[in-house]
């Protein structure tokens, strides 16, 4: 398959199966062997997926979706991304080869395609999108937000503030590493800069193996915030209950302030991934479990801390995985929370009196945060929300002091370089 019809090819099996890109597009890009081929592939296939809602409504301008074959409306999608977003790629070879997968899909409407596409093409430059006088259209086609989502932002956010989460969500934000040992290497042949957040973060536009390769590890700065809460806390064990790929356990180690870091998640092929990427940064994982933590796995009062970073709809990582927007319905942005209460009370039962619960997802749900934490503390008598900042450092309190709000936790609110998350430490009283 050529760039076109692979694009399209992933992209289908995307909304089919509802998987993340992550999930689908390896084995396609092993077919092209142009290193260009698979970088054009990938732009294709993510910048239909963060402007799909812009991209409709130009289409819909020159075709009707209810006329048009499902999967042929889908390749259209493609090819009208091309025309208006990568202007290095003369249209007549976009409209050409979009054309050319359309035959094999049906080769009946192959002229319907080539004469939509050049309309399109004609006409870009003079298409005007909804303003948010016309709040329902400007999330749907200027936004690029199911409206459903973006009307449940509004209501939990205030309009203004969902508005800038959207527009935030729809940034490529740069690759952030952490780095375990000394990032000079990396300083030699390449620029790197210090992230806005947390020390010993950093971004520039280095290969992903050459960031390993420096025993880093490429990892958002609000990820990194729940091992940070802990790093001046001090005991015999932690655990990292859903720890895969292993991030946060890593960091957690790297403090050195716990005799033992207990990694646990539920397969062996989670597992495989924590032992694979701690080999790869040269840290030594000597302590790991497989557990379902939904339900009862380590004895009670037997550790000091945990940090969970629970299974939840992925919303605050949208920048980074658009297709979220539109393989997420309105069920099933709340159908982790079951889980989320049953691995709460786990890891609170699992720690000792005094100990802490970091409990954190990444999502802008309040149902997978706020309310998950509220409700619990609420139920539970010696559970109890505490300022999250009394075990990080002064610079972990100086970045993130503005996302706290007393009794509920950290609302981390995404920006150019932070995902959407929330975060709270529970202690044991």
């Amino acid at each position: 398959m050529n760039v076109r019809e692979t694009a399209f090819a992933i992209l289908k099996k995307i909304y089919i199966e509802k998987k993340l890109a992550t999930e689908v597009y390896p084995s396609f890009l092993e077919k092209l062997e142009d290193e260009r081929d698979k970088r054009l592939t990938l732009e294709i296939v993510y910048g239909v997926n963060r402007f799909k809602g812009r991209l409709e409504y130009v289409l819909s301008k020159f075709a009707n979706k209810n006329r048009t074959e499902a999967d042929i409306w889908l390749l259209m999608l493609t090819g009208v991304y091309q025309l208006l977003f990568l202007t290095r790629t003369p249209a007549y070879a976009v409209i050409h080869q979009t054309v050319e997968v359309a035959k094999k899909i049906n080769p009946k409407v192959s002229g319907f395609v080539n004469a939509v596409l050049k309309s399109v093409s004609r006409s870009k430059n003079s298409i005007s999108f909804p303003s948010k006088e016309n709040l329902s259209d400007y999330i749907q086609y200027t936004l690029s937000f199911p409206l459903f989502l973006g009307m449940k932002w509004v209501a939990d956010y205030g309009e203004e503030k969902a508005l800038k989460i959207m527009k935030s969500l729809n940034l490529k934000k740069p690759v952030v590493f952490r780095c375990f040992k000394d990032v000079s290497p990396l300083k030699k042949d390449y620029i790197v800069h210090k992230t806005p957040y947390i020390e010993g973060s950093y971004h520039g536009n280095i290969p992903v193996f050459m960031i390993r390769a420096a025993e880093c590890y490429i990892m958002n700065e609000a990820s990194q915030l729940a091992p940070e809460l802990l790093r001046n806390f001090k005991g015999r064990f932690a655990l990292d209950a859903a720890s895969s790929p292993g991030g946060k356990g890593f960091l957690l180690k790297s403090f050195g302030n716990f005799d033992e870091v207990v990694f646990n998640d539920v397969s062996v092929d989670r597992l495989e991934k924590i032992l694979e990427n701690s080999r790869e940064l040269l840290l030594n994982v000597s302590a790991i479990t497989m557990s379902d933590f939904t339900k009862p796995a380590f004895k009670e009062n037997s550790v000091d801390a945990v940090i969970l970073d629970a299974p939840c709809s992925g919303t605050g990582t949208i920048s980074g995985h658009p297709e979220i927007k539109w393989i997420r319905t309105p069920q099933n942005l709340k159908s982790k929370t079951s889980v989320q209460k049953k691995m709460l009370k786990n890891a609170f039962d699992v720690v000792k009196k005094g100990g802490v619960v970091v409990y954190s997802v990444c999502s802008m749900e309040k149902e997978e945060g706020e309310a998950i934490v509220s409700d619990f503390v609420s139920s539970v008598e010696n559970a109890k929300i505490f300022e999250p900042f009394e075990y990080s450092t002064e610079n972990i309190r100086r970045s993130f002091s503005k996302f706290y709000k007393e009794g509920l936790g950290l609302r981390i609110l995404p920006d150019k370089f932070l995902d959407g998350f929330f975060v709270a430490a529970i202690r044991k009283e």
